[in-house]
C-alpha cells in the first residue's frame, strides 16, 4: 500500500512548482523500477531521486549516482538547472540514469622507502619506484608475495643523480626504463631473484623528465628540459650503437652497454614534461612553453600543437576516450581533444579541485572516463570526466608533494616527497 501512496504522490498534480517529467533507467537491473515515469518537482536533486527508488525498492541503504546524457547530477543540482542549461522544455520526458555508487578503498597500503620517489610503474607483480637517490626499489605488488618490509624489496643504483621518470616494458621478466637528473636512461632487467642493468640510453644533454613505452612495447619515447623528444629501440639483443657491438666482446657481460636514439624531434621551446604514446607512430607531448605537440614518428615531425596559458607539467593520452588530460602549474586538468569536437574547442573540459601544481595523471584501463591525478599538495584524486568541477573521490594523501602514479588493472599506485608508495586497491 505504502509503494502505490509513493507511486500516486510521485505522478501527483502541479503544486505551484514547475513539474518536470522523469524516466529513471537502471543500469543494472537489479534496481530495475516496474514504473520509472514521475513527474518531479525542477527542485529535486539525486537527494531526492535516492529517496523515491530507495523507497520504491525497500533499499534503505542503497547509494546511487545519477546520470543525464554524458553527465553525472552532482551532489545538489537540480533537474531544473540542468534543464534550464541545456535548453529543455517540460513537454519532453527527460532520461535519467541510475547505477550503484562507486565504492573506493578507505586506506592504501604504503611502504617506506629511503628517498623521494620520482617516478613509478605498476605491473601484475611488481612495483617499481625511482628514488631520487638514483636507485630502483622493487616492491611486491601482490599481498601474497613476501613481506614488503624484508627480503620481499628489491634495489639496485641505477644513477647517480634523483630519477625523475619510470616506464616498464611487461614480459616473462619486466624489463624497467628510468630517466634521471644525470641526463641518461637505464634499462633494467627484472627477474624473479635480482635486477640488472643492461643498457645506459646517451643522447640527452639535460635532465630526462620522463618516459613511454609505445602499445606494441618496441620503441620507447623520452622528453627532457633540453626540449628534445627522442626514439629508441627496446629490445635487448643487439644495441643500436655498432662501436657498442664491438666493445661487446671486450666488455664483462655484467656491464651496461651504450645504446644511442633511433631518432630526435625538436620544436618545443622549453622543457618537454611528460610522453604518452597515442599509438604505435603517434605521441603527445607536454612542455613547460604552454602547448601540448602531436609527433607522427614515421614521418618525423610533429604533425599538431595545441596551446593553452600556462606551464604544463604532465600528458596521459586515453585510447578509450579519444582524449589527452594535462595537468599544468596553475593547479588545473585539462582534457584536450586534438580534433577539437563538435564546438571546435581544443579544451575539452577542465577539472577543478586541486591546490596546487598537477604533477602526474593516469587514465583508467578500463573507463573512458575515469583518471587518476596527484598535485604538489599531496592529494592523489581520482576523476569521472562527467563531473568535471569536482573530484568522483580523494584516495588518500601524501604528507608531502605527491610526485608521481600509474593505473593498472584496478590498482593505483603513487610515490611523493615523503618517501613513500602508496598502493590503492579495488579502485575499477
Amino acid at each position: 500500500e505504502y509503494k502505490s501512496y509513493l507511486r500516486n504522490m510521485l505522478a501527483g498534480v502541479p503544486d505551484g512548482e514547475q513539474q518536470i517529467q522523469l524516466r529513471l533507467i537502471a543500469e543494472d537491473d537489479r534496481y530495475k523500477l516496474d514504473q520509472n515515469v514521475f513527474s518531479m518537482p525542477s527542485t529535486a536533486a539525486p537527494a531526492e531521486l535516492q529517496n523515491i527508488i530507495r523507497n520504491l525498492l525497500d533499499e534503505d541503504d542503497l547509494e546511487l549516482d545519477f546520470r543525464v546524457g554524458k553527465e553525472i547530477l552532482q551532489v545538489g543540482q537540480t533537474i531544473g538547472k540542468y534543464c534550464e542549461r541545456e535548453g529543455l522544455t517540460g513537454e519532453r520526458i527527460l532520461e535519467v540514469f541510475y547505477s550503484e555508487k562507486r565504492s573506493f578503498p578507505d586506506t592504501p597500503e604504503e611502504v617506506e622507502v629511503e628517498d623521494w620517489v620520482g617516478g613509478i610503474a605498476l605491473t601484475d607483480g611488481w612495483v617499481y619506484g625511482g628514488l631520487y637517490n638514483g636507485i630502483i626499489t622493487r616492491v611486491p605488488g601482490n599481498p601474497t608475495r613476501e613481506s614488503r618490509t624484508s627480503s620481499g624489496i628489491s634495489t639496485l643504483q641505477v644513477h647517480e643523480k634523483p630519477i625523475k621518470c619510470v616506464s616498464v616494458i611487461k614480459g616473462e621478466g619486466d624489463v624497467i626504463i628510468t630517466g634521471s637528473l644525470d641526463q641518461n636512461l637505464a634499462m633494467v632487467r627484472s627477474e624473479a631473484d635480482k635486477m640488472e642493468q643492461v643498457f645506459v640510453l646517451k643522447g640527452h644533454t639535460e635532465t630526462v623528465n620522463c618516459s613511454g613505452v609505445s602499445p606494441s612495447q618496441h620503441q620507447l619515447a623520452s622528453g627532457s628540459w633540453d626540449t628534445f623528444l627522442k626514439i629508441w629501440t627496446t629490445s635487448l639483443n643487439e644495441p643500436c650503437d655498432e662501436e657498442e657491438k664491438k666493445k661487446r666482446r671486450k666488455k664483462s657481460s655484467s656491464e651496461p652497454l651504450l645504446r644511442t636514439p633511433l631518432m630526435t624531434l625538436g620544436g618545443h621551446r622549453q622543457a618537454i614534461t611528460g610522453v604518452s604514446w597515442k599509438s604505435n607512430i603517434e605521441i603527445v607531448t607536454s612542455s613547460h612553453d604552454m602547448s601540448l605537440k602531436f609527433w607522427d614518428t614515421q614521418v618525423m615531425t610533429c604533425t599538431d600543437t595545441l596551446t593553452i596559458n600556462s606551464a604544463l607539467q604532465c600528458v596521459a593520452w586515453s585510447p578509450l576516450a579519444g582524449l589527452a588530460a594535462a595537468g599544468a602549474s596553475d593547479k588545473y586538468l585539462r582534457l584536450f581533444d586534438p580534433r577539437g569536437g563538435a564546438s571546435g574547442n581544443i579544451v575539452h573540459s577542465t577539472l577543478t579541485g586541486h591546490g596546487l601544481w598537477v604533477s602526474d595523471v593516469a587514465w583508467s584501463p578500463s573507463s573512458e572516463y575515469e583518471l587518476a591525478s596527484c598535485c604538489y599538495d599531496g592529494a592523489v584524486l581520482v576523476w569521472d570526466t562527467r563531473t568535471p568541477r569536482t573530484p568522483l573521490t580523494r584516495l588518500g594523501s601524501h604528507e608531502d608533494k605527491a610526485l608521481c602514479l600509474d593505473w593498472k588493472s584496478s590498482c593505483v599506485v603513487s610515490g611523493g616527497a615523503d618517501n613513500k608508495i602508496k598502493m590503492f586497491r579495488g579502485v575499477g
